[in-house]
């Protein structure tokens, strides 16, 4: 079986061979461990292949040096530590006239993409003739708002739903259409989207809130992706457990969540057998502070509690905080 089959299985919750092996790797990862890293990375085999084009955070390296950067959209990032990304200090619309006559960068990144298409394909193609399931892009709604905005402000305009918030969406959507649109002609298996809803304990903003402005946004381009013939994965840090229903209901086929915060017997009760998880062992507390024992059993009860014959992926981030023996555990721990 390979791992594009053993993906679409587990998708499908048809009995695949094994469950599949998702690792997203932070750049402070590699400056910390250098070549023994890489060296056991290349031991173990990984069934997700996840692509980067122009626009996203992993295909510029600006967003993880130290100092400064102006981003496409004209966001300013300040970043004070190599190898993790920094944050937005000086978002475009600090002061809403500043939207008068701005543009979203449509056609800056349709001239990147003509410039990166071929090997971005090429890319695709050598994880296609390695047997790998192939996630393309990554889709931020909510927190290019946020980069675009500022946090504190977008969430003041959330609550009051100020006519200028609109705008921004506008903006956002034109360029995310653009985007899904360059990326469905690629021979890709699914697309990622990556919005952060959560704190530790609850949703950042009302459920139906997000219902009424955040869900049609993403029904319309979920839609667009499925009629092109491509899955959907979606990232969501934080407690999240009120939207588990509404990414069921999109269509949304594998949800990437800190489950350890919100119980992983809790959320299984609820969603196991109805949605794919994609990971995810906990990386505040077990991978970095925890043994490869530690790692192993968070794996085994995931597994207990998730697995539906397939709806269950082991992924998980790491970053320069994490041992190599833990690495090694993650990569392990799912067989």
């Amino acid at each position: 079986m390979t791992s594009r089959e053993r993906v679409m299985r587990t998708l499908e919750f048809n009995l695949p061979d094994r469950i599949p092996v998702d690792l997203w790797v932070l750049p402070k990862t590699r400056m910390v461990f250098g070549g023994a890293f890489e060296t056991l990375y290349q031991q173990y085999n990984k069934d997700i292949v996840s692509v980067a084009g122009p626009f996203d955070h992993a295909y510029s390296p600006e967003y993880y040096q130290v100092g400064t950067y102006i981003d496409p959209w004209g966001s300013v990032w300040s970043n004070l530590q190599a190898g993790i990304i920094g944050e937005v200090k000086q978002p475009v619309f600090k002061d809403y006239d500043a939207l008068e006559g701005y543009e979203a960068p449509v056609g800056q990144f349709l001239s990147e993409w003509e410039d990166a298409k071929i090997p971005v394909a090429e890319t695709i193609a050598e994880a296609r003739a390695d047997g790998k399931f192939i996630i393309g892009g990554w889709i931020s709604l909510f927190e290019r708002m946020q980069y675009l905005r500022g946090t504190e402000d977008l969430f003041c305009d959330i609550a009051l739903e100020e006519d200028e918030m609109f705008r921004i969406i506008e903006l956002v959507m034109q360029f995310m259409h653009a985007y899904v649109d360059k990326w469905l002609e690629m021979d890709i298996d699914a697309m990622a989207f990556g919005d952060d809803w959560g704190t530790q304990i609850n949703l950042l903003i009302s459920p139906d809130v997000w219902r009424r402005i955040f869900k049609p946004l993403y029904k319309e381009l979920i839609d667009k992706i499925k009629a092109g013939g491509k899955k959907v994965f979606f990232h969501s840090d934080g407690y999240i457990m009120e939207l588990y229903p509404e990414f069921i209901e999109l269509g949304v086929d594998a949800l990437n969540s800190q489950l350890w915060c919100m119980g992983v017997e809790q959320v299984a009760e609820k969603f196991a057998g109805k949605i794919t998880f994609w990971g995810e062992i906990s990386r505040q507390q077990t991978l970095p502070f925890g043994t490869p024992q530690d790692v192993h059993a968070a794996a085994a009860l995931m597994k207990q509690y998730l697995y539906r014959n397939g709806g269950l992926i082991g992924q998980s981030e790491v970053g320069g905080d994490v041992s190599l023996e833990n690495i090694e555990a993650v990569l392990t721990a799912w067989d």
